[in-house]
Order: structure tokens, then sequence, then C-alpha cells
């Protein structure tokens, strides 16, 4: 099983630490998702995995063999790691075409012309990208071609894992939206270990089986998308990840609805665990409303405290409107 595992990393660009005594064990065939905001260390990361940049400590280790040690003094070169990397700016040449871009690693390897020209063929097959080999440039693809050939260029070779950083950054959000879905079914397909980096939470939420939240060099939180989002461990995960009404009610006198919490406590309300009814428990008025289609965001205050809520659109409420609603869950932190 090639797992990688990533142990008491630390890695600094002159006095600034970026990873502090990082560890993480990623399963051989897993897809996960790095998530967190800019300048967190998520592409400080991938790119000392990689081998573009030298931790100043701690190991990496994939499978059998080590990629990094400083105890080991071992620093393996990027290009025999054995890695695919797809980068958010596309990184293709421009005066090559999308054949020659796709099969400049396989030159690298010394493949013979028969095989490149199957292996090319093959890869453009995986990424729905067929015929394009023929006399096309990067300057006439769109976006969301030019990262299919990107990926095909990182795929092309066999890569023992990949590593996507925010890939689809500068693609509109349908493009986006069809290219997780193909990102997905190919990682399955090939059962590549891949690690994916984002600041995108629905991007995030959409391709992983595992998400890792990270902020400020460290990890806060990692765990199923499901869990990350219904049982987030700390305040960073809570206002990071989706909407939430966070409350420390027990530092000011706790609201009726909020029971079993401690001093210190920190309380979540998701807002879809909202629900206005008729026979709701609890009374508030609506102080502002925003239409998204699918459902509409009330601004509900009750007893002092504003929630928002998000009910499903075929119910309408007004402004200034009172309404009586229920709590179905929430979280203590």
């Amino acid at each position: 099983m090639n797992d990688l595992i990533i142990d008491n990393l630390s890695v600094s660009y002159g006095a600034a630490p970026v990873l502090h005594h990082f560890d993480l064990h990623i399963n051989s065939g897993e897809l996960a998702v790095i998530l967190g905001p800019s300048g967190c260390g998520k592409s400080t990361l991938l790119t000392a995995v990689s081998g573009l940049i030298k931790p100043n400590d701690g190991s990496i280790e994939f499978g059998d063999t080590c990629f990094f040690s400083r105890k080991e003094r071992v620093n393996m070169p990027a290009e025999q790691r054995n890695i695919g990397f797809v980068f958010q700016s596309y990184a293709l040449w421009p005066h090559m075409s999308v054949a020659e871009n796709i099969a400049f690693p396989l030159k690298a390897r010394k493949y013979t012309k028969r095989q490149i020209q199957q292996s090319v063929a093959e890869i453009l097959d995986t990424v729905h990208m067929q015929g394009f080999e023929h006399h096309r440039y990067p300057g006439e693809l769109s976006g969301g071609e030019k990262q299919r050939i990107a990926l095909a260029r990182s795929l092309v070779y066999h890569p023992s894992m990949l590593l996507l950083d925010e890939p689809l950054a500068n693609l509109d959000a349908h493009l986006k939206t069809s290219l997780i879905r193909e990102i997905k079914d190919i990682q399955q397909r090939l059962n590549i270990t891949m690690i994916y980096v984002t600041h995108d939470q629905s991007e995030a939420f959409d391709i992983a089986d595992r998400i890792v939240v990270m902020k400020d060099g460290r990890i806060m939180q990692q765990g199923t998308p499901w869990d990350i989002y219904h049982h987030s461990k700390n305040l960073f995960v809570a206002r990071f990840v989706g909407k939430n009404n966070i409350f420390k009610p027990c530092d000011h006198g706790c609201p009726k609805f909020f029971k079993h919490c401690r001093a210190g406590q920190a309380v979540t309300v998701r807002p879809e665990d909202i629900e206005i009814k008729e026979d709701g428990a609890y009374k508030g008025v609506v102080k502002d409303l925003f239409y998204k289609g699918d459902r509409t965001e009330y601004l509900i205050e009750t007893g002092g405290v504003k929630l928002l809520a998000f009910i499903p659109g075929d119910k309408n409420f007004e402004k200034g409107n009172h309404v009586t609603f229920d709590i179905k869950r929430y979280h203590l932190i």
C-alpha cells in the first residue's frame, strides 16, 4: 500500500514559518482535499511533497520510499518521485501543440515515438479530449479545455500520486461543476492517490473523500465532509465551512433554546436547521431576507439575538412578519 505519511514537517521561507511540525497520513487511493484560506500553507504542502522545495525538518514517505528526511539526510529529486502536479495557471507551453505539451514528460522519460503517440491518444480519451492533439495550441483552447490538457499531461506517465493546486480557480461556476465530476471520476477509475488544494468549500465538499482544514500552517480538523460540516471541532472551522449561527450564550445569559451548555462553550446552529412553522416553539421577527431561488435566507431576531435561517423557496415571508420556528439541532463547541 502506498500511503503518504508526513511526519513533523516544518517549512519556512526565510524567517517566516509556513508549516509547523505538520503531521498528515493520506491513504492509498484516497482523494484528500486540503481546505483553508489563502496563506495557510496549502500550496507549500504540495510543493514540499512534490520536491519543488526542501523542508526544514521532518520526513515525507510514500509507501516504502522516503522522499525527504532531515534525520536521514534524504531529499529525493522531484523528477524521481513520480508525482503528477496540476497547477492553477495550467503551465502549458504556448508554442507547443496539445500533443507536444502532453508528450513533454514522456520524452524526458525516453519513451519511443510509438509509445508517445499511443499514450497521448489514451490519456486524451481519458479526459474526453479526443482529437485535440492534431494542430491545436493552448491559445486556441478555452479555460476548461486547457485544464483538461494540463490534467492529461500530469497523468500521461502514470504517476503514483496526483497533486492539484487550486486547479479550477480560473473557471466559471458551470465549468467547475463539470470538471469536479470528471476529476472525481478519473481518480476513482485510476485508483490514484490524489491531494486537491482549494479555498473553495463547495469544491471540497463535492469531491473529497476526506477534508483537511488548515489555518496558519496547522491542521484545525480533518474528517469526512459530513463530519466537518456537522461536527466542527472549533470556532475557526465552524465559521469557515458554510454559513453558521455562532453564539457564546453562557457568557451572557443562555437563551432558552440552548440547553445543556456550559460557561465558555459556543453554540452553533446551521441555518438549514431552523424551521419556520405555524406551531413553532420560539417566536421571532423577520428583520431581513435574501431570495436565492431554491431557498430564501431569513434573518430572524429573537430574544435579543439574530438567527440566519435557510427556508425552502415555496414559503414566503416579508420584513416585519412575526414568525414562530423550531431549532431542529445545534452543536456545542
